[in-house]
């Protein structure tokens, strides 16, 4: 496996990037601040974008599209891509609970995935520069000096490709064009939060060669306090970690700590051939993902013993128990009722975690996970277009990426029934051709075929009640397509579009499963010591050795197609039917903890019919589009926590299977106003709704029933934000603008319905979160300099991003809470 052979340390670099209004909002192209304020902004700009292989308004494309651009994201403060997902309706983008790493939770329409193994493919596929990012981890990717994003609903299947069944995330570089611009900006805030991003544009070679810098450097506490548990408890039989501290703080989490760059060439040595080559490094230092211990359970691992507990049915340490009867002592806040017993403090944001495995149950020393979530990467990217002739052009796409990450979890208690040390490759070499033809304005043709390979590895030691064990898994991938797409002007005002894609995969995945040197578990012959320890539960032997040198595979191929009638009844007004088709690749188990649980599982499908809208009118100070759909979801991929197997318990188990078919249907309108000049405002809405249509063998064994609803659903989404220009005559433009979002409860697990009572699950349910955003911005008369004051989560609402139910082992819920309310002031200078 190549590791990252360097680490460069650049400070800051620019972007963000940000709404403008189609399937969004399409018109605020422009950050009002920036803009000639005496110019007339009653109409609104035009909005590019390339989801149909080539450049169209956005306005023209037949497609569920929110597009943003540098300067709406600007205005709004987004740092990464998470907050893309806040005003794009049935968009779920959200930071994944610890135990993930660094990764974001992405799903479109009830379509997506959570997990950030490499053993499963995102649902929602994510695009830098056209190259394909296979993973969740590492994809809370920062928004550094872009140039727009285009967020495609729906499956993708003729368009976007690779595993985009719920749609795609397409992240597009700015380019240099000669201008020679560029700024430089710093933030203060919150929690010491200390932010530079600088970019600038340089001419090398007049109307042939340009070349752009970009790079950010930033860091901040973490807004969650690590407390020493025996020091803020006297008295306790739980050993103290480190020595006592006056205010017995030993650290935080969800602190932020990288150095990004990015380099951008432009060479266009004729009219007719252009290249853009784009290269980027990351070193991301941060400190481990915030959480909290939310929930424990009476008994974890009933009739589990362990080192220490003198033979009770629940995990101590020296006489302590992890849970009771009324929930644990290491809980100051949970939003479940009555599971939170603490002294010390009430306050939703602080921990007792310590990443440190005390009293190993296989005898082996002590021993602390890292205390991080890093993440360094590199990668590189080349564009280059050739026009053949006035109407054949072809594109060559080739990408390479490396990346080489650290994350740790715990379970948000002292005594560590399960911590997790987790160190992870990813290496990946992609081509795409694309031939582009324009045949007398009647049909624009696109035929082209991708090629894409990578392997990774992931490295972890694992504590978890009953298992010690250390993984060192290694998971190579090979994807073949070829594609054609064909829009038909059938008349002036009507167009046919056909499109198909074959695509041929190849997945293996290969396990490592030893135990830990120097523990009690017997050598086996081998030079590292495999964990054969008989265990307890159920008289089934902990059988991790079985599992070692175990290679699981999966092979399939996939034709999907996309057929779109589209009318153009105005310049103004045009509607569109679609029916698209994608799907998401099968793969093998990666987490067994016994052999039977070693099961492969197969592809997921959909199939979506969609009618839909785009309209401006009232001179343009009015846009507004809509779309409704209904899929037919198909072998839908949930991942259980019981797995009623023969040979092995029913838990600890996390297990993908296929569960069955389901109904998914939803509408979707976004709206923008420009009702004086100055004021801009924005808005959006959405509707989604899950039901199962059957209900697959494996899954009613674990659990599923037709009743439970579908994972990350939230049946209402709505956003509103607003914005004003006060224009002062020799002093300059102030601006406040308001943001306002909601999101709809939803439940994270797939088997969501409480069998005893029949209502919902409390322990996998989300809360609904309503954020307030805020920032007051002033620019100079000549927008050269620029100071804006922003306030996030103005009304300091508690909410949770994810959770992770671990009641399957440690009968434990560990939570993500989103920030508290912060603040922070920037200035910028512009060149």
């Amino acid at each position: 496996m190549n590791k990252i052979a360097f680490k460069k340390r650049i400070s800051s670099a620019a972007s963000l990037f940000a709404l403008s209004a189609g399937l969004s909002l399409v018109g605020n192209a422009s950050l009002a601040q920036e803009d000639d304020v005496a110019a007339n902004r009653s109409g609104a700009d035009t909005i590019i974008v390339t989801a149909q292989f080539r450049e169209q308004n956005l306005q023209e494309t037949p497609l569920s599209i929110t597009a943003l651009n540098a300067d709406m994201i600007d205005a709004r403060g987004y740092q990464d891509l998470s907050d893309v997902g806040q005003t794009a309706p049935n968009v779920t983008l959200r930071p994944a609970a610890a135990t993930y790493g660094p990764a974001v939770v992405a799903y479109i329409r009830g379509v997506g995935q959570r997990d950030s193994t490499f053993a499963l493919e995102p649902g929602v596929g994510i695009y830098i520069d056209d190259v394909y990012f296979p993973t969740l981890h590492g994809s809370l990717i920062e928004l550094i000096d872009l140039d727009r994003v285009e967020i495609l609903r729906g499956p993708q299947g003729t368009l976007a490709g690779q595993n985009s069944i719920g749609g795609a995330i397409r992240l597009y570089s700015k380019k240099p064009k000669g201008d020679d611009g560029g700024f430089a900006q710093l933030t203060y805030g919150s929690y010491d939060r200390l932010e530079l991003r600088a970019a600038q544009s340089f001419t090398i070679i007049p109307d042939e060669l340009f070349v752009r810098f970009s790079g950010t450097g930033a860091r901040s506490d973490g807004f969650i306090k690590r407390y020493d548990y025996a020091c803020t408890h006297p008295g306790t039989a739980i050993p103290s970690v480190l020595p006592t501290t006056d205010d017995c703080q030993i650290g935080t989490e969800g602190g932020k700590s990288y150095l990004a760059g990015r380099v951008a060439l432009r060479w266009e040595p004729t009219d007719r051939i252009s290249a853009d080559i784009v290269a980027d490094i990351t070193e991301d230092n941060s400190e481990v993902g915030p959480s909290t211990l939310l929930f424990v359970g009476q008994g974890s691992n009933p009739g589990t013993t362990v080192a220490g507990s003198g033979g009770a049915p629940a995990y101590f340490l020296n006489g302590v128990p992890f849970g009771t009867a009324a929930g644990s002592q290491f809980i100051s806040y949970s939003p479940y009722g009555d599971f939170a017993l603490d002294t010390f403090s009430d306050s939703p944001y602080i921990s007792y975690e310590n990443y440190t495995d005390i009293a190993p149950r296989d005898g082996s020393a002590p021993w602390q996970a890292p205390l991080e979530a890093s993440n360094d990467s590199w990668g590189i990217s080349a564009n280059i277009q050739i026009e053949l002739t006035d109407w054949l052009n072809v594109i060559s796409i080739t990408g390479y990426r490396e990346f080489d990450g650290t994350y740790s979890s715990g379970d948000g208690s002292p005594l560590t029934p399960t911590v997790q040390s987790n160190r992870v490759f990813n290496e990946q070499f992609s081509q795409e051709i694309r031939f582009n033809a324009n045949i007398n304005d009647f049909l624009n043709l696109t035929v082209g075929g991708f090629y894409f390979d990578k392997k990774s590895e992931n490295f972890s030691r694992v504590t978890l009640v009953p298992f010690n064990f250390i993984e060192a898994n290694t998971i190579p991938a090979e994807t073949l397509a070829v594609f054609a797409n064909a829009d038909f002007a059938v008349t002036d005002r009507l167009n046919a579009i056909f499109g198909i894609r074959y695509t041929d995969q190849e997945k293996t995945f290969e396990y490592g499963r030893l135990g830990v040197p120097g523990s009690d578990a017997a050598l086996n012959g081998s030079a590292n010591p495999i964990l054969m320890t008989p265990g307890v539960d159920g008289g089934v032997p902990w059988q991790l050795a079985s599992l070692n040198g175990l290679v699981g595979e999966f092979k399939g191929d996939r034709v999907d197609y996309r057929g779109v009638l589209q009318y153009q009844w105005t310049d103004a007004f045009m509607t569109y039917a679609q029916y698209s088709t994608g799907f998401k690749g099968g793969g093998i188990n990666p987490r067994p903890f016994f052999p039977a649980q070693a099961l492969p599982h197969g592809p997921e499908t959909l199939d979506a019919y969609e009618i839909g809208f785009k309209s401006s009118f009232l001179d343009n100070r009015v846009t507004l589009n809509a779309a409704a759909f209904l899929n037919k979801y198909d072998d839908i991929l949930v991942t259980v926590a019981n797995c009623p197997l023969p040979g092995a318990p029913p838990a600890p188990c996390a297990l993908p299977l296929n569960a069955g078919e389901a109904t998914v249907k939803g509408f979707e309108a976004e709206l923008a106003l420009r009702p004086a000049e100055g004021l801009m405002i924005d808005a959006s809405l959405a509707t989604l709704d899950f039901e199962y249509d059957s209900i697959s063998a494996e899954a009613a064994n674990s659990g599923i029933g037709l009743e439970d609803d579908g994972q990350y659903i939230q049946d209402i989404q709505w956003s509103i934000g607003a914005q004003y220009d006060f224009y002062v005559p020799n002093f300059g433009t102030i601006t406040p603008r308001v943001d306002i979002s909601y999101e709809d409860d939803y439940n994270r697990n797939a088997d969501n319905v409480d069998a005893a009572t029949g209502g919902e699950d409390i322990f996998g349910h989300i809360d609904s979160r309503t954020l307030v955003n805020a920032r007051l911005t002033y620019l100079d008369p000549s927008e050269t300099w620029r100071v804006s004051l922003e306030a996030k989560n103005l009304t300091d609402e508690l909410y949770y991003t994810d959770i992770f139910d671990n009641r399957g082992s440690t009968n434990s819920i560990q939570g993500r809470p989103g920030m508290p309310r912060t603040f922070a002031v920037t200035v910028r200078r512009n060149f």
